[in-house]
């Protein structure tokens, strides 16, 4: 038996057995067979037991109404309309009006084929995931409990993740988008802003579709690049649209992507954007199809990488949620040996429960059976996508065998091709004193000694301080401003631009600080508000090859603006003469930029930055660089110290119009 933890973990998990009848029949890849493995092995092996009201949460259908909320009038009779149970019993006539709709609905023999009371099966499957994000949101569609103890922090909805389906068709094995049914009804009802996370090797562009403009929506989706999987989608640069820009994430990785670069892109990706999006609730969809094993796919991972995905969840939800995660299920195709031992995995994990080395010999005997059966046409599906032959036997643990998984070939490459993605979705979408905070990789440069120098050397750091008089009193200057003295400074209401929430960009300044190869410089009360902040990081991987390339970030409180601050802290920043064998540079993009707080245009707002750093020696440069040359607004700003090397400064100007990284993304 699994341990248990000491309290009761604040974790449901919502299911209805009619959720079984989610199945394309025995010859189609989902098959409601995965779910009836995933609960018999619950059970068996003591994870949950379907009558201990603890853990449960009571499901129910999703109304018409609440459907409305993603999908149109239309599309929600047409499917009531093709949810016939017994199509001989029709006329011809209406058989072949039946089958208009479906082919204008996104139904037929393919990937979506219509299902007897699908409307009611499809309903009550929206209906779970909407009460679990209810639940964890203390809605009344949630559910009452006894007490806020007793309200779930955590529910789990394993037949939920129906991520493609769009508002007026069927798609990708997906007919109602139970996802955005649930989110659109946080949206509704609350102010809340949701996280949602997609971990399906399949893009999310249902999802995606549904929230693409909306900017209280960010999606983030780790998923097998669409130049060879369906639905085509997950582009880097899609990037949302409207209020929506810069909230859309898609990070779309190489074939046959293994566990490490996996969790390399996470690491690199999702602190820094929760960090900058600050969301009240985290909503995660943990499809197992990245598996080695799973045949419709070509990612390569074991179950050690996809339970870093779920730990990565559960962090994020602890860290800047107060706990609030629903998990859902997703694609899987493995229904046998991949599935129930992952989605198992994921309750262990949402509940606190230690995942047990063995799988239940009961269990086993009822499965393998029918994993035979099945096993030489899995078989044949995986050499189609160019996957080694799976191992020998039905597996007998809980985690993989790691000798099970033989080396990828070509896995530098891969992986090269993948941290380059990555390097790019940090560049477009994180926000530059955020990358500071949370940086990749840690270098060695002369910023490096001159931190060494100053930091080192305890109470008697010798950082600079000076005072400017300002229409609201003396303000202080400092930079290379040292851990212990930021962390005895607080920021003031008005500094949100980068990390949302002041408290946040408390956190960010302190890692700013501790980092050996940056400089922050700061703007403070005499009561020991922080009103603005200068960081100097070195650039990113863009930059690679090009010595002494740092980049240069500005932010001052919405409170203070217009006191002539920011200039002056600026110039303070930049005054180091070691800043002269540096090629500093600036980037502005425009989503990330509060030009309706201060009451102008994005193209005022962009003058209004060329001219605060025209005053320390910038100047404009051109540039096919992706995310500045995307909008008109945005604008790459950049200064070459008097003491850089000529050869050094052609690096540079041949790195603005080139930009080589690009090709490989």
């Amino acid at each position: 038996m699994p341990e248990q933890p000491s309290s009761p973990p604040r974790a449901r998990l919502i299911f209805d057995p009619a959720e079984f009848k989610y199945d394309f029949g025995p010859d189609h890849p989902l098959r409601g067979r995965r779910l009836i493995s995933l609960m018999d092995l619950l059970e068996t092996s003591g994870l949950w037991q379907s009558e201990n009201e603890q853990t449960r949460l009571p499901s129910r259908a999703a109304t018409i109404e609440e459907l409305s909320l993603n999908h149109t009038a239309e599309y929600i009779e047409a499917v009531q309309r093709l949810s016939v149970v017994d199509r001989e019993a029709l006329s011809p006539d209406e058989q072949r009006e039946l089958e208009k709709l479906e082919l204008h609905y996104g139904f037929g023999e393919g990937d979506t084929p219509a299902l007897p009371d699908m409307h009611n099966v499809c309903s009550l499957i929206a209906g779970g995931s909407l009460v679990a994000l209810s639940a964890v949101m203390g809605l009344p569609e949630g559910g009452t409990f006894s007490s806020e103890e007793d309200r779930p922090l955590h529910v789990y909805h394993p037949a939920g993740g129906l991520h493609h389906a769009w508002a007026d068709r069927a798609s990708g094995f997906c007919i109602y988008n139970d996802i955005s049914v649930a989110i659109a009804h946080i949206l509704q009802t609350t102010e809340a802003k949701v996280l949602y996370i997609d971990f399906d090797a399949h893009h999310g562009d249902g999802v995606q579709k549904s929230f693409y403009d909306d900017p209280r929506v960010m999606k983030i989706s780790f998923h097998e690049t669409g130049r060879y999987l369906f639905p085509g989608t997950g582009d880097v640069l899609e990037l949302g649209s409207g209020l929506g820009r810069g909230y859309t994430v898609n990070i779309p990785l190489e074939p046959f992507t293994e566990d490490d670069s996996y969790n390399e892109a996470m690491n690199a990706l999702l602190h820094p954007l929760v960090t900058f999006f600050a969301p009240d609730v985290i909503v995660s969809v943990h499809g197992c199809d990245t598996h080695a094993w799973d045949p419709l796919t070509h990612l390569k991972l074991t179950l050690r990488g996809i339970q870093k995905q779920m730990k990565m969840a559960h962090q994020l939800a602890h860290t800047y949620c107060q706990g609030r995660w629903v998990a859902l299920g997703g694609g899987g195709y493995d229904l046998y040996r991949v599935v129930p031992r992952a989605w198992s995995m994921l309750w262990a994990e949402m509940s606190d429960q230690t995942l047990p080395k063995e799988l239940p010999a009961e269990w086993i005997t009822r499965w393998r059976p029918e994993w035979l059966a099945v096993r030489e046409k899995e078989e044949a599906a995986q050499e189609v996508m160019g996957k080694a032959p799976a191992a020998d036997d039905f597996p007998t643990t809980f985690m993989d065998r790691l000798e099970d998984f033989p080396a990828q070939p070509r896995r530098w490459h891969i992986n090269e091709a993948n941290h380059l993605t990555v390097a790019l979705v940090r560049h477009l979408l994180v926000p530059s004193s955020v990358r500071h905070a949370f940086p990749t990789v840690q270098y060695r440069s002369p910023m490096t000694g001159l931190f060494d120098l100053l930091h080192l050397r305890g109470t008697a750091t010798p950082s600079r301080i000076k005072g400017i008089e300002t229409k609201a009193g003396e303000v202080l200057l400092r930079d290379f401003c040292p851990p212990s003295f930021v962390e005895r400074l607080r920021p003031d209401d008005g500094l949100r631009a980068f990390a949302r929430l002041p408290e946040r960009e408390h956190m960010l300044l302190l890692g700013i600080s501790k980092s050996p190869d940056c400089a922050l410089a700061l703007a403070y009360t005499h009561s020991g508000e922080i009103i603005g902040e200068v960081t100097l990081a070195r650039g990113d991987s863009f930059w690679d090859g090009i010595e002494n390339v740092y980049e240069v970030a500005i932010e001052v409180s919405s409170n203070r603006r217009g006191m002539g601050i920011a200039r002056r802290l600026l110039a303070f920043a930049l005054e180091l003469d070691a800043l002269e064998d540096m090629i500093l540079f600036a980037i502005g993009l425009s989503w990330h930029w509060d030009y309706e707080g201060l009451g102008v245009t994005v193209h005022r707002y962009r003058q209004i930055i060329i001219d605060l750093f025209a005053t320390q020696g910038f100047v404009e440069y051109p540039t096919t660089e992706p995310n500045v040359s995307m909008e008109p607004g945005n604008v790459l700003l950049a200064r070459i110290g008097s003491r850089v090397d000529q050869r050094v400064a052609s690096q540079f100007h041949s790195r603005l119009l080139s930009t080589p990284n690009l090709a490989h993304v």
